[in-house]
Formats: C-alpha cells, structure tokens, sequence
C-alpha cells in the first residue's frame, strides 16, 4: 500500500487548482450576464464543484467544458427565474384567491391574536417569560440562556414547554370566543 495523498486531500487540490485558474474568469462571465455579484459567485461555484466531480478523462479542452457548464448553468437559472416570475405573474392576476390583505375581518383577527399573545406572555411567570422571550423573540440559544439564568438546559427546555403551552391555550381560547 503506497503513501499518497488521501482521497479527500486530493479533490480540495484539485478544487483548489480549478478555483485559481477559472475562478475570476467565471466571475466575470457571469458578472457580464446577470449583473449580480452574489449570483455570479453562486453559479461560479456549481460550476467548479461539477468540474471537480466529473470525470473529465475523454475531453479535448477542460476551458470549453467549463464554460459549458457555465452556459448550460445560466440558462437552467433562467428558465427557473422565468418560471418564478410566471408563477408570481398568476398569483397576482388571480387576485381572486380569496385573501384580501386589507379586509377589516382579517385586521381585527390579526389584532385580537396579538393582543391575546400579549396577554398569554404578559400572564407568565416571570423567569418563564424572560427565558421564552430571549429564546423566541431575541433568538438566543438554549446554552446561552441556561448560562445566563444558571439553569440546566433541561429547566429552560422546561420553561419553554410550559410558555408555549400557555400561549397555544390562550390563543385557542381568544378563536373559541365569538
């Protein structure tokens, strides 16, 4: 068994040696068509991971191969950017799907299920809340505030069951009332 570069090795250097030579000169194709650096980049890189996943021993020229792909990549971005824009074409002529997002019915429902949210938080403990607070509006993480609180994650998982229990039945019970 002989000592050579591992396989895993061996395709981050040919992923690197590919990302040298065609990297900018995709870029800049891309750039040229779409006009969107963070597109470009995206495209420039499925283009790049396809190479380094083909196998590419029967090809005259791995240039034309590359821009190949990269042809074949814009034109399959803009057949689903056309789709998108056909599909959002549909939604708006069919105005008529039933949701008028300015319908009094649908703002005072809106309003009243913001209210009893209000009510079902502001009705929580207080070290219930503050934990379903920081985790649900302010997005941080369970450890974060176990640490804070010196709790185990366990007793925040807890403090979280048992505020969304309490807002699920009060928002439950504001749609049972006429």
């Amino acid at each position: 068994m002989g000592m050579g570069v591992p396989q895993d090795a061996g395709n981050q250097v040919e992923l690197d040696e590919l990302n040298r030579t065609y990297r900018p000169a995709l870029i800049s194709f891309f750039l040229r068509r779409l006009r969107n650096p963070a597109d470009a980049e995206d495209l420039a890189q499925d283009v790049l991971v396809r190479m380094a996943r083909s196998e590419r021993t029967d090809i005259r020229s791995a240039q034309a191969y590359v821009f190949r792909i990269a042809t074949n990549l814009l034109r399959d971005k803009a057949r689903r950017d056309r789709h998108r824009l056909e599909y959002c074409d549909t939604l708006t002529a069919d105005g008529d799907l039933g949701v008028d997002v300015l319908d009094p019915c649908r703002i005072v429902a809106g309003e009243k299920s913001l209210e009893a949210l209000a009510v079902a938080i502001r009705n929580l403990p207080e070290l219930t809340r503050n934990i379903f607070i920081c985790f649900r509006l302010e997005n941080i993480s369970r450890p974060d505030i176990a640490a804070a609180y010196h709790l185990t994650e366990r007793a925040v998982d807890h403090h979280l069951a048992r505020a969304m229990a309490a807002v699920i039945a009060e928002l439950r019970g504001q749609s049972e009332t006429p």
